[in-house]
């Protein structure tokens, strides 16, 4: 499924300075990679497909030992801190700056394989403080190459989509929804660390006070078989809508947008949930308490805490102006501090920096 790190690295490439810097971007030839493959070849980008298997088909060394010589600058992303390991021993010798999207601690043989694996990697990008601790005190190879640059999202584009949506076609025809039905959204891959359970749960014992919230889960994976019987057994209104393209539209048309993590580097779909002007409840951890302040632009919850959640879920229900007032700061905060150019800018800086440090 692809998810944030894709998104990413899409809005890297679409807001870099193309004047400056020729963009070729190196993946697999999955059949799921192709409509985001298209994406890219439209905003002027190079594609290379490996011709592999899996992630750790050990052909993508061969392809990317003959692919990287022509190269000045490699950018890995790292969708977790064990990946891109055949690309990291092909780079031996080509300047890298990887992005840690969700770092944790590796095992011993992990660890010891990416300190031997990383000698080029000249600055690590991470997308959050919480980020920011854990690579620091998990690898130790790094603590000098630490670059702190925030994800962002297209802002502008965002709020054409939210503003050109029929709201009330949506949760008719999408969501199947009354009109008095309280519409609780969550956007995520069906994972257990994304922490869906949770929510199932939260909303389900809400039913018999306020027997109209209705549960939208977008979204795949491995857990989804298990929510959906997890939903049937409690009785709670849940609605699973798979894999969208229109998330845009989804966020605009719900009352209440929650993301209940276990484990979170950033949520990038908070910011998007932010531009809807939904307002939003999520688990304190991570990344998420840099983007949500509790009470002001959201509400914070304990994870793992399904009680909590209902709680904060009965609050916004019951405190409409809350929720307004929740939603309006949150949409101002990610205008001002988390558009995708903001994250593009910063990178193209630290393009240039490692490249003069290269040259001088």
């Amino acid at each position: 499924m692809l998810g944030g790190t894709e998104e990413q690295m899409y809005l890297l490439a679409k807001f870099l300075p193309k004047d400056q810097f020729e963009i070729t971007i190196a993946c697999s030839k999955s059949t799921a990679l192709n409509e985001w493959c298209a994406r890219l070849i439209g905003i002027g980008c190079n594609i290379v497909r490996l011709n592999v298997i899996h992630k750790h088909d050990p052909r993508h060394f061969l392809y990317l030992k003959k692919l990287l010589p022509q190269f000045d600058l490699l950018h890995l992303h790292l969708w977790n801190p064990a990946s891109c390991r055949w690309a990291l021993a092909a780079a031996r010798e080509i300047p890298t700056i990887i992005t840690e999207h969700d770092p944790f601690p590796l095992s011993d043989f992990k660890q010891w394989l990416k300190k031997i694996l990383s000698t080029s990697v000249k600055k690590v990008i991470v997308c959050s403080e919480a980020a920011q601790k854990i690579v620091h005190e998990n690898f130790e190879m790094f603590h000098n190459k630490i670059a702190l640059i925030r994800n962002g999202i297209d802002v502008e584009t965002w709020r054409e989509r939210v503003q050109s949506t029929n709201r009330d076609e949506v949760r008719a025809k999408i969501f199947g929804a009354k009109q008095r039905d309280t519409i609780v959204l969550c956007v995520a891959e069906l994972n257990e660390r994304k922490g869906q359970r949770y929510l199932i749960e939260a909303c389900a014992a809400l039913r018999e006070t306020h027997p109209h919230i209705k549960l939208i889960l977008a979204g795949t994976g491995p857990a989804r078989l298990h929510y959906e019987k997890l939903a049937q057994q409690l009785n709670a209104d849940c609605l699973f809508l798979g894999r969208r393209n229109n998330v845009a539209e989804l966020m605009a048309s719900a009352d209440i947008f929650v993301l209940p993590s276990i484990r979170e580097a950033f949520g990038l779909v908070i910011l998007e949930a932010a531009i809807a002007q939904v307002p939003v409840i999520a688990s304190n951890t991570g990344g998420i308490r840099e983007l949500i302040k509790d009470n002001e632009t959201g509400r914070l919850v304990a994870p793992q805490d399904s009680q909590a959640l209902s709680l904060a879920l009965k609050d916004m229900i019951e405190n409409s102006w809350d929720c307004r007032k929740f939603a309006t700061a949150a949409r101002q905060v990610v205008e001002e501090h988390f558009d995708a150019k903001k994250m593009a800018e910063e990178t193209a800086a630290l393009y240039d920096e490692v490249l003069n440090q290269i040259t001088n």
